[in-house]
């Protein structure tokens, strides 16, 4: 399924009023305490409440979740504050501190997808030594750590996983519960935890990221019995609840949609991705050659996959840029000069990407309409950090 969605916030933390399309590919771009992270937790929260409906058909325990998960306190919130989700099955409303669900469509062939937030937090992985023994927590960094240590047992020495272009790559040692480094040149080893801190905030998103994008749809996995009697008894209550709708007029519980509709529950079919500041601790260039891996993975053809990402990194923006403009030149651009290209299996159609920029509470898109970021917007930002320079070089090398 995997539609178009939209979300709309007002006067929740520092956002003002925003509406935002969403778009396979979102970047939400700005300062400090602009609110990038306001509308992340937003979005994923909608996602989780949907996907929780659909499979439960229950609203308990909704309208707390927001709040306990994403450490969004009682002073985001006034009695001005209001969301609106349209998503893919139900429209979702919260105001007042409460959550309303409307417009559920009748026909929920839902497509079941993992949801994933990647929080700037994530290196306190290592920072922390065994987190994981800690009490669990109702908060994204926890849900984050539980899931990194469940998916880095995938990735064992015979299947270490190359870290961008850094010559390094990684693996998990169960022996010893270790996560650790090789260096390709030298082949020595080292334990990830004294590693650099961008090592530390890539790798687990890294992982985490190509598990869910890949290696998790190319396992021969099935639910367990209790997971198959939740999804029955779900799609039970669902048309139960369709039947008395329609007066017991329903005509879509024939046994061929029960078992596409079970099929679809019972099997991921995408993975809907946001990553808090993914340019975290990393050199301009690793910057680069994560979006060029992160494009090219969400890339992939067979799956629907979805990202949203906040950054205040504008070379996260020059990467993203560089990979529509390929998309855009391909077909004027001879094959051998494309090979040479860095960022070619990246390459993206600007139609499937959305980039705003936060100013004031506000929300503006900054692409024209090829798709691809506005030429003034770079200008503005090199010119705004240039500016003390270019005032003080009248005075550079004058003569006394």
């Amino acid at each position: 399924m995997n539609s178009i969605n939209s979300i709309k916030i007002r006067n929740i933390g520092p956002i003002k009023e925003v509406f935002l399309d969403l778009n396979k590919v979102n970047v939400i771009m700005g300062p400090q305490s602009s609110g990038k992270s306001t509308i992340a937790k937003i979005i994923s929260y909608c996602h989780w409440v949907e996907k929780h409906y659909i499979l439960e058909h229950s609203l308990d325990s909704m309208s707390e979740q927001l709040k306990e998960f994403h450490r969004m306190n009682d002073t985001y919130f006034n009695d001005d504050s209001y969301f609106e989700y349209i998503g893919d099955v139900l429209t979702i409303i919260g105001k007042n501190q409460r959550v309303e669900l409307t417009d559920i469509k009748e026909e929920i062939f839902f497509e079941n997808n993992k949801n994933i937030y990647i929080p700037a937090e994530r290196n306190l992985v290592f920072v922390v030594q065994n987190l994981g023994k800690y009490k669990r927590t109702n908060d994204n960094i926890m849900n984050f750590i539980y899931d990194w240590g469940e998916v880095r047992q995938k990735y064992k020495k015979d299947n270490k996983f190359p870290i961008l272009g850094l010559n390094v790559s990684y693996y998990y040692d169960e022996e010893n519960a270790s996560d650790i480094l090789i260096l390709e040149k030298s082949q020595k080893e080292l334990l990830l935890n004294y590693a650099s801190s961008g090592l530390q905030s890539v790798v687990p998103m890294l992982v985490v990221f190509d598990y869910l994008t890949d290696a998790l749809y190319r396992e021969k996995t099935s639910p367990s019995i209790d997971e198959k009697k939740q999804i029955a008894d779900s799609l039970y209550k669902y048309y139960s609840l369709l039947k008395e709708k329609k007066n017991n007029e329903s005509n879509i519980e024939n046994s061929g949609d029960l078992l596409q509709l079970f099929q679809k529950q019972t099997e991921y079919h995408f993975s809907r991705f946001i990553i808090e500041e993914p340019e975290q601790n990393l050199f301009p260039e690793t910057q680069r050659d994560l979006i060029y891996y992160i494009l090219q993975k969400i890339n992939d053809k067979g799956r629907n996959h979805q990202l949203t990402l906040t950054t205040h990194s504008p070379y996260i923006l020059y990467a993203l840029n560089n990979c529509m403009m390929g998309y855009v030149v391909k077909d004027k651009m001879p094959e051998e000069e494309q090979n040479k290209i860095k960022s070619k299996e990246a390459w993206i159609n600007p139609q499937s990407v959305s980039i705003w920029e936060i100013e004031d509470g506000k929300i503006k898109i900054i692409q024209g309409e090829d798709g691809l970021i506005e030429n003034n917007y770079f200008d503005n930002a090199m010119k705004n950090v240039m500016d003390d320079f270019y005032a003080m070089l009248n005075y550079y090398g004058d003569e006394e």
